[in-house]
């Protein structure tokens, strides 16, 4: 509970550094708050590893394993901003059973939030901006794992929570007056939410198309990794993977 008292202080801490100049010009800044909501597609597999009672191993998990073993999924993303700040938030729950190497029922719910303050703007035609962002993201995983290694079977049960701060960048850049190519990476965690191994980062690269004021249609590629280990010897536990894959996602604006 302290742990997580203390990233809630910090995350507060961050959103308000980053907005508080903005806020102090807003009086001066005619230009209206704007909404958007994204319905995200994406179709990732899963590389890295797991570890539980010491025992590591390796696991690849096609997207095509993942549709056939895919009991449910749900993500959806908003922002609210003006031209110089705003703020964001991401919500995304997966569940699903695989079977090889590593026999396993995995469930994940991943959820960021934050504020973002734009850095630089060039170009008033076909413009490019630059987003910084700061904020926290929330792991939950529940893990029904069974390894088969040369030294015989281990079955368990881990289910991790992390609250991870995160920092990142965002970039656009207009190549045709509807078209854009936008870019965004962050990196978090640093052993914060435990006293061990924690790290985590996500990268996406889309390009988009405004076919209306009301509505944007992207299409591109997204990573998402998590390298988290707990305990030494026979009692070690945690993952090292990077989901990634195809992501297709319509945002609707207000």
């Amino acid at each position: 509970m302290k742990i997580q008292q203390k990233l809630v202080v910090l995350g507060t801490a961050l959103v308000m550094a980053m907005t508080a100049t903005a806020f102090a010009a807003e009086e001066q800044d005619s230009d209206p708050w704007r909404f958007g909501v994204t319905i995200p597609l994406w179709a990732p597999q899963i590389d890295g590893n797991v570890t539980l009672r010491g025992q590591t191993k390796d696991t690849h998990i096609s997207f095509q394993d993942l549709k056939d073993h895919l009991d449910a999924s749900f993500s959806i993303g908003a922002t609210v901003r003006k031209e110089q700040f705003g703020f964001f938030g991401d919500f995304g729950y997966m569940k699903f059973d695989s079977e090889g190497g590593v026999d396993w029922t995995f469930k994940i719910i991943i959820a960021d939030a934050g504020a973002l303050v734009r850095i630089m703007k060039v170009g008033e035609t076909r413009p490019f901006t630059l987003d910084a962002t700061a904020g926290l993201r929330y792991w939950w995983t529940d893990t029904k794992l069974t390894l088969h290694t040369q030294v015989g079977t281990f079955s368990g049960n881990p289910t991790y929570e992390l609250y991870d701060p995160i920092l990142g960048l965002r970039a656009s850049q207009y190549l045709l007056p509807k078209f854009h190519v936008d870019v965004g990476a962050d990196i978090g965690g640093f052993g914060i939410s435990d006293n061990q191994a924690d790290l985590d980062w996500s990268a996406t690269g889309v390009g988009t198309y405004d076919f209306f004021k009301w509505l944007s249609v992207s299409a591109g590629y997204k990573a998402l990794g998590l390298d988290f280990h707990k305990g030494f010897g026979d009692q070690k536990k945690g993952l090292n993977i990077t989901m990634h894959g195809i992501l297709v996602a319509a945002t609707l604006k207000f």
